[in-house]
């Protein structure tokens, strides 16, 4: 089968919906099939290994500032994916996001036939959204209920679809998935090592960039909560300028017991997440968040706030805990209670490293095409 993934973004430019559109492309690549991306970023396959096709469409300059959607932005995106996917004739088109290319989509003449998964920017009522920057909702809607499933990755997602118009019959549930290959094995990596920690150190982890909705304010002053009393706990936080947090973690001293790094790639962050003790997420909101998936892979003990996503696949007392956002007193006390029990950490990591096999992006890529 000839498989096609359209967004209008791809690799190198680095985020969630880069990354889930390579790995269902990796998938049903080893599954047998002929798969094309076609973005409008890039041109080349980038990643190593990669065995997917990329073909690249021209936007015109000023489409993210005025939108996508209004003249004349409208018709050249339309124009340019429709070529390409003419060429290419695919059995089966996988949309990513449902502003801007769903848009696209849905305004072709014919409709072609599509499934879109919506990742968040589009869907959110958060001022970063494009509903809160362009008045989208009723093209957003119409390019939702066009396609033959509009993939809703978390209940929540799902329930903003079902506000906007959408059939719920028409909104399967597929989440994002790990890796779980790359899981499997122990790298070559010491986590304590690399930062100088005491070899007993129980390591709580976070994952993500500097951004507000990471909410890393909030789980330093949690934390702070947790180094009063227990000393043995030690603070990790990996992600693209995340230490920009460190004067308010001297502010609130815990300077001495906060790693802050702004990035770990590759077998380095595998072996961060498969070191750590625990997963913490302070979190205000995410769709579907990765790295709690990932952490999940790494049979990591979680405590997470009660947001989209999170709420999934977290169960308090089963693989974590779910905290309310920025309740920094609910954070510190289950984090406390995590460092204090290795047993409990260990059962409720146990459940996690259960769970995952339903997270492999193979389990993940195979019910997109129960869809085709």
């Amino acid at each position: 089968m000839k498989i096609a993934l359209v967004c209008q973004t791809f690799l190198p430019c680095i985020g969630g919906a880069e990354f889930v559109m390579h790995h269902l492309g990796q998938q049903w690549c080893r599954q047998g099939h002929d798969v094309r991306i076609i973005n409008g970023r890039s041109n080349e396959v980038t990643q190593p290994g990669a065995t997917y096709s990329v073909r690249k469409f021209t936007l015109l300059r000023g489409s993210t500032r005025f939108g996508y959607h209004r003249f004349p932005f409208l018709g050249r995106g339309i124009r340019s994916v429709k070529r390409l996917l003419d060429e290419y004739e695919p059995d089966f088109t996988s949309v990513h996001f449902g502003y801007p290319t769903g848009v696209w989509l849905a305004k072709m003449k014919p409709v072609p036939k599509y499934v879109v998964t919506c990742h968040g920017e589009e869907l959110t009522k958060f001022g970063w959204g494009y509903r809160s920057r362009y008045p989208i909702d009723d093209i957003l809607s119409e390019a939702l209920c066009s396609s033959v499933g509009a993939i809703a990755i978390s209940t929540h997602a799902r329930d903003l679809m079902v506000e906007l118009g959408v059939p719920p019959d028409n909104i399967p549930y597929i989440p994002n998935g790990v890796d779980l290959e790359k899981f499997s094995v122990e790298p070559d990596f010491d986590l304590r090592a690399k930062f100088n920690l005491p070899k007993d150190a129980v390591v709580i982890l976070s994952v993500g960039r500097h951004h507000p909705q990471k909410a890393y304010d909030s789980g330093l002053r949690a934390f702070a909560k947790v180094a009063a009393k227990a000393p043995e706990a030690h603070y990790v936080i990996l992600g693209r300028d995340t230490s920009a947090q460190q004067p308010l973690a001297e502010q609130l001293g815990i300077g001495a017991r906060v790693t802050f790094c702004n990035g770990l790639y590759g077998d380095e962050l595998i072996g961060a997440y498969k070191q750590a003790n625990i997963f913490f997420s302070p979190s205000i909101w995410e769709m579907m968040s990765l790295v709690v998936l990932e952490a999940i892979a790494a049979g990591l003990p979680e405590v997470v706030t009660n947001i989209s996503g999170s709420q999934d696949v977290i169960q308090s007392g089963d693989n974590g805990f779910v905290v309310e956002p920025g309740d920094e007193d609910a954070m510190a006390e289950k984090l406390l209670e995590l460092v204090g029990d290795k047993d409990l950490r260990e059962r409720l990591g146990a459940s996690n490293l259960a769970k995952s096999k339903y997270y492999g992006w193979d389990h993940i890529s195979r019910k997109y095409l129960e869809l085709a």
